[in-house]
């Protein structure tokens, strides 16, 4: 405004000047006229004042547009990025519920795993999802030999070579080193996989890969299980959203452990999960040990008549017997079972069983459930499955667990 004000006294003053001066300097010119030059000086000169500062005025408009279109640009483009990175959190359909629950379970987590207390002392502490032991075991034959472990109970006190792999447990758990490793289940004779089976693995701190066959029984003790296992659910679920954009028809099996099912408080906000994510029931499969089916509570129960009516389906590991009422279990929407395949080979003595072990194939399939062979390691063993007809495989000789990243 002073620059303005300024510019606007500089030509009126000379305005004045021509005025007075005209009649002086040009002989036979009246004063009058020499007002009236005045004028019309101070009159051009405000208009063209005028005219460059309208000028001026729409340049740095035009500026200032351009430079907020720019922004606006960098914010639609920021948006579109923020909500991509959502929407694959989130899955396919953006089911924003859902991921605002994950990150409810991810808080109680981290405030489980803050204060520190064991198993029995938590009231509503999430039970674990236990892993499938037959694969890990023989993944870690480094492993120290069961007497040295501490398997009394949670009460007593954890062995000094223990300590470290409790010590790398909590570091893994406290810097985000809990990864998610799958391995293949495959059709046979194809090969082709149509499944995966989730596992967890822990980095060390000198990038050391720790097995739940290493850190299954001390972390349990220490009462942090649960957390683990629970990440791993979470991450189970979130990588199923990424891959159900490419391709709709893999399968994830997750190991669930009863003990989750009879946690009550914790029971509800398992299912209120699953019910936020059950436009993933055809995806992930929940699989439970036999005894555990066998063995399961009226709550227990009830949680898996609700789990099927949302759509999961479910399958039977660690079998020791297969004198099962496939009828019973069918109705209760399990669709996998799971049998070592030493124990299904022509010629060996097999698990005790209420029909001919020739007719255990179509007895299952009018039943809708298919027989998996697992710890398949050899050709020779998978000859022998084909004789038999066994539908699916699953050992290292189809795969070890790898990150999902280097899986095709």
């Amino acid at each position: 405004m002073l620059y303005h004000s300024v510019i606007i006294i500089a030509y009126a003053l000379t305005a004045v000047v021509i005025a007075v001066q005209t009649p002086i300097y040009v002989e036979g010119i009246d004063p009058v006229v020499g007002y009236w030059a005045g004028g019309v000086f101070f009159l051009i000169c405000a208009l063209v004042h005028d005219f460059i500062m309208r000028h001026v005025e729409r340049a740095r408009f035009q500026r200032d547009l351009i430079k907020m279109r720019s922004d606006l640009d960098m914010a639609e483009t920021g948006l579109d990025r923020f909500d991509n990175i959502l929407g694959r959190l989130a899955g396919k359909d953006g089911n924003m519920d859902s991921f605002a629950s994950e990150m409810q379970i991810l808080r109680k987590l981290l405030k489980q795993l803050s204060t520190d207390q064991a198993p029995e002392k938590e009231e509503d502490e999430e039970e674990e999802i236990i892993l499938s032991a037959d694969e890990e075991l023989v993944e870690a034959p480094e492993e120290p030999p069961e007497p040295q472990r501490n398997s009394n109970g949670p009460d007593e006190e954890i062995l000094p070579q223990d300590a470290a792999i409790l010590e790398i447990v909590r570091s893994g758990l406290q810097e985000n080193k809990v990864d998610l490793y799958l391995q293949p289940i495959v059709r046979l004779p194809q090969r082709r996989t149509l499944f995966y089976e989730a596992f967890s693995r822990i980095r060390g701190p000198q990038g050391e890969v720790i097995t739940p066959g290493q850190y299954l029984a001390v972390a349990e003790n220490a009462g942090l299980i649960g957390t683990i296992d629970n990440l791993l659910l979470i991450r189970c679920v979130q990588l199923i959203r990424r891959v159900r954009q490419r391709n709709a028809d893999i399968g994830f099996f997750v190991n669930v452990s009863a003990r989750t099912l009879n946690d009550t408080a914790f029971f509800r906000q398992f299912v209120e999960f699953l019910d936020q994510n059950k436009d993933l029931s055809e995806s992930l499969i929940l699989e439970f040990a036999q005894d555990d089916v066998e063995n399961a509570s009226e709550a227990v129960q009830k949680g898996l008549s609700t789990l099927a009516k949302m759509g999961f389906s479910f399958s039977v590991d660690h079998v020791q017997r297969l004198d099962f009422d496939f009828g019973e279990l069918g109705k209760r929407h399990f669709r996998y079972l799971k049998v070592a395949a030493a124990e299904l080979l022509p010629g060996r003595p097999g698990l005790p069983m209420d029909i001919h072990p020739d007719d255990l194939r179509e007895a299952l399939l009018r039943e809708n459930i298919e027989l998996i062979a697992s710890m398949v390691e050899d050709e020779d063993t998978v000859i022998g499955l084909l004789d038999v007809e066994v539908g699916f495989g699953q050992g290292y000789l189809f795969g070890v667990p790898r990150p999902p990243q280097s899986v095709n």
